[in-house]
């Protein structure tokens, strides 16, 4: 049988392809996750998640170190974890790194569990707001329950001790490696991402779903994920420090258009700045109240200009103003919460300059007029023009109809205007040495 020249072709590029492809070894997606846990970072893992199973890549492996986050968020990643096509393997390293609060949750929804030598989990307690709770407080016992319910959940289908996991909600109790791994909350320890992938060639599990699967690392390569632009911003946008930063210029970059119109920088900034904070706010635990203060804040600023307080205005408008910053960003760890280091001195900053804005408003506004019909008293000019009853003068560079109580109007007499009456001048002679 004769072969065609493109089957010979394509024989010989199998043929020569084919040493390659048997030889590649497994792909291993590894991601780091070291910042709290938020809507816009879990996509760091999920991204991660998605692409490895376009691939067809064999394993996905996160490094994590967290003091936690939102729980939404949490809850977000962990359902995605659980329905990853692809194994997930959570690691928490390197030595001296943590996965607390949340950081718990993600850690027992991975297939396997690592930590590293002088790392430690756990602390999974519902917390709300400034972090403080109370047994007495019926909704913080109904969250703990439902939470206790998923690490229960995730614990028992990865074939860890449920008691111990939900230990760490009740108790919040913290467990270093060995002791998590003597508690059987974690599957491995392993000093270094090398160490792991050795220890994970073999590895036996069963997954969430109950297929079992055996792990095959050995000459593994790794794709190590580089976070694009894109979520490089979202995540800088979604700052509680920045979000806040935000807030306040934008309020003040409208402020100052009020008070100076036209100046149209101000306005853009300010616009600019509030769609960010706006952006944040879909991110972060944002207190209505803390942005109904710093609002309450920018009206006191504004009415200091309509009303005379002696300063008492802007006195409770800068009050509002850093009580508002202090309760904005009311997120459940310390990592998610504006420290006073930073909204005490922007608050005083911002409503500083809000007083100066004010100040010049204030003297601009006590500066006599002198323009327009208001500007012409005291103003001196020259009658060009007498009629019967007045005459007309010419005053400021115009020609106003004019009439005078203190004698006969004369042509070339040098007048001063003592009052005005719509479009008619009171005048009265000058005395020598004033103003023309």
């Amino acid at each position: 049988m004769r072969l065609r020249p493109l089957t010979v072709v394509l024989l010989l590029a199998v043929i020569a392809l084919a040493p390659a492809v048997l030889a590649a070894g497994p792909m291993v997606r590894y991601v780091e996750f070291d910042t709290e846990v938020t809507s816009v970072t879990v996509q760091r893992i999920i991204k991660a998640i998605d692409t490895a199973e376009a691939q067809g890549e064999d394993l996905v492996l996160v490094r994590i170190d967290t003091p936690g986050g939102l729980l939404s968020a949490t809850e977000t990643l962990v359902q995605r974890m659980l329905a990853s096509e692809v194994p997930v393997v959570v690691w928490v390293g390197p030595s001296g790194t943590h996965a607390a609060s949340a950081g718990f949750f993600i850690l027992m929804a991975a297939d396997v569990a690592a930590m590293a030598p002088g790392t430690r989990t756990g602390a999974a307690s519902t917390v709300f707001g400034n972090g403080e709770g109370s047994d007495d407080n019926v909704l913080l016992r109904k969250a703990n329950q439902d939470t206790a319910a998923l690490l229960r959940s995730l614990a028992e289908r990865r074939g860890r001790d449920k008691e111990a996991a939900e230990k760490t909600v009740f108790d919040a109790a913290s467990y270093e490696e060995s002791a998590a791994l003597e508690a059987r909350l974690i599957d491995l320890i392993a000093a270094d991402r090398d160490e792991l992938l050795e220890m994970l060639d073999g590895f036996a599990l069963t997954r969430f779903n109950g297929d079992a699967v055996v792990l095959e690392t050995a000459g593994a390569e790794v794709i190590e994920v580089e976070l694009d632009w894109r979520q490089q911003m979202l995540e800088v946008v979604g700052s509680p420090a920045l979000a806040q930063i935000l807030l306040l210029l934008g309020f003040a970059g409208l402020y100052f258009e009020y008070q100076n119109p036209g100046l149209i920088f101000p306005a853009v900034l300010g616009v600019v700045c509030l769609i960010a904070f706006a952006f944040a706010a879909q991110i972060l635990p944002v207190s209505a109240f803390g942005i109904l203060l710093i609002v309450g804040a920018l009206v006191l600023f504004v009415l200091e200009l309509k009303f005379v307080s002696h300063g008492l205005l802007s006195l409770g408008g800068l009050i509002c103003l850093i009580l508002g910053s202090s309760m904005l960003i009311d997120g459940p760890i310390p990592e998610l919460r504006v420290p006073w280091t930073v909204y005490v001195p922007m608050s005083l900053m911002v409503g500083g300059l809000m007083v100066v804005a004010l100040r010049f408003a204030i003297s601009a506004q006590r500066v006599p007029v002198a323009t327009g019909v208001e500007g012409l008293a005291g103003s001196v000019g020259e009658v060009s023009r007498v009629l019967d009853g007045g005459g007309k003068v010419f005053v400021n560079g115009e020609v106003w109809d004019a009439h005078s109580n203190a004698g006969d109007l004369v042509e070339g007499m040098r007048v001063r205007v003592v009052a005005v009456d719509g479009m008619q001048l009171t005048v009265e002679p000058a005395d020598a040495g004033e103003r023309s």
